[in-house]
């Protein structure tokens, strides 16, 4: 697109967007999008990084069909409210988008898009390591590469008052050409070179002793009645002699993890960065998807021994019970969210990288008036994440963790102007911090759980993201 047209494209709808600004006294969002060629994602992720490292983020369904990458942001919001937490976010998202322009190719996937997450329990006083990460947060890309079914867009986002000054018009237009430029020469690639550290990570297992303890006394609690179930999430630390570099981990966990949501949130001292295999809720037309993933084994080394592992978790009267407690709880809500819902009656095997899973796929058709954020809400946590009854379980979580979870286990996803959208939940995951990473796995415990066997199964779920560390070609000691 030659850069006269491209400026005039941008005048017109920015100056409509003054226009509709002053006629309702409020600032009004204006997106471009535009088709580009087939783009380096990852590289778009490291573009300009001394400007938009800290602010950005990436997102990549299984099977890579659909991946956003955004870089800046043109609005936030940023709420630690305990009790609206979800409402606000509708509410407020709603009230801009109603009003936004959007030039160009439109499909529910290019155009304004609002990303980001929750915390998992925002009663939970916030530690230091998640100080960048409100309990409520999201943001609008300033520009945005969307990747979907083989073709790549653009979509460039603006704010603009009643009294947008013309220089600084200028400027993002002079911006926004330079990246379109690049984009479509083809001449994006990777430009960040990534130093290995040839020092080993030390590990530090966060108090082993008392986590095997906790799933003593929380397996008590069930077999006393108190309880059906409960998750308990434990951490593992990895401190390095140099800055834990994303890129390099992003690359791995979208290769290795094909099956997997991807995702990367990039603030200004950390990032939150993991393979989630785990959807909470898909909104999309009339329709609602969400997914039971409870029961979990490792993977064999072999054919035969991969299938004699999965019949064993197929049949397993510990591993069915902990899925169905979770299926149950799920139908359950979907039925109060919509008209009618669907669920096969036995679940199926989900094999990952890893590990596999049982999981069963429920769906179901939207009641009028209901939003995702809604159905995020019904759902979170499910009892795959928290347990059962999901207050009684959130309150055992918090005495018997010791730990704040932050964004772990929490709906991450994003949503477009329609409210259509899809959230996961993030687990698999990692916060790096400078020259630290703590990953986070958890298991569900129910009355016959084993410390020790549960234990086994969170370093199983560590595997994802320590393969993925060691892309800085260092080998942590587990």
């Amino acid at each position: 697109m030659a850069y006269s047209k491209l400026s005039a494209n941008m005048y017109n709808i920015v100056e409509e967007g003054k226009r509709q600004a002053s006629l309702h006294g409020k600032q009004v969002l204006v997106s471009s999008v535009f088709e580009i060629g087939t783009t380096d994602l990852p590289a778009f992720f490291s573009y300009n990084n001394r400007a938009y490292r800290g602010n950005r983020f990436y997102w990549s369904e299984p099977g890579r069909a659909l991946t956003y990458v955004g870089l800046g942001n043109v609005f936030t919001i940023e709420d630690n409210n305990q009790h609206l937490r979800f409402r606000n976010v509708d509410e407020t998202w709603g009230e801009l988008a109603a009003s936004a322009i959007v030039e160009g190719f439109r499909s529910p996937y290019t155009g304004p898009i609002l990303f980001g997450g929750f915390s998992f329990d925002p009663h939970i006083a916030q530690s230091q390591k998640w100080s960048d990460f409100a309990h409520t947060s999201f943001a609008v890309p300033k520009y945005m590469v969307t990747a979907y079914a083989g073709h790549y867009y653009l979509t460039s986002n603006r704010l603009v008052a009643a009294d947008e000054e013309n220089h600084r018009n200028d400027h993002d237009d002079e911006e926004l050409a330079q990246l379109l430029e690049d984009l479509m020469s083809g001449s994006l690639r990777q430009a960040v070179t990534f130093q290995p550290n040839h020092y080993p990570l030390v590990t530090e297992e966060i108090a082993p002793t008392d986590w095997m303890n906790a799933v003593e006394e929380a397996a008590m609690s069930i077999r006393q009645g108190e309880l059906e179930k409960v998750v308990l999430a434990r951490s593992l630390m990895l401190q390095g002699e140099q800055e834990l570099i994303v890129e390099p981990v992003l690359q791995s966990l979208l290769e290795e993890q094909l099956d997997t949501y991807v995702f990367a949130i990039d603030k200004d001292n950390s990032c939150f960065i993991g393979a989630t295999p785990e959807r909470l809720i898909k909104h999309q037309a009339q329709q609602l998807w969400t997914l039971s993933l409870a029961g979990s084994i490792a993977r064999g080394n072999q054919p035969s021994e991969d299938e004699e592992l999965a019949s064993f978790l197929s049949q397993d009267v510990k591993n069915l019970h902990e899925h169905k407690l979770a299926v149950d709880m799920i139908k359950s809500a979907m039925q109060e969210l919509c008209e009618q819902v669907e669920a096969p009656d036995a679940p199926i095997i989900r094999k990952l990288k890893d590990i596999q899973h049982l999981a069963t796929p429920i769906s179901g058709v939207i009641k009028e008036g209901v939003t995702l954020l809604q159905a995020v809400e019904a759902l979170h946590p499910t009892p795959a994440l928290g347990g059962m009854p999901r207050e009684s379980a959130i309150e055992a979580i918090r005495r018997l963790e010791q730990m704040d979870r932050g964004w772990y286990a929490a709906p991450i996803g994003w949503m477009n102007i329609s409210h259509e959208g899809e959230f996961a939940a993030a687990i698999r995951s990692a916060l790096l911090i400078r020259e630290k990473a703590f990953l986070f796995a958890g298991c569900g415990i129910v009355g016959d759980s084993n410390p020790l066997s549960e234990y086994n199964e969170t370093a199983l779920k560590f595997r994802p993201m320590l393969k993925a560390l060691q892309a800085h070609h260092i080998k942590p000691t587990m």
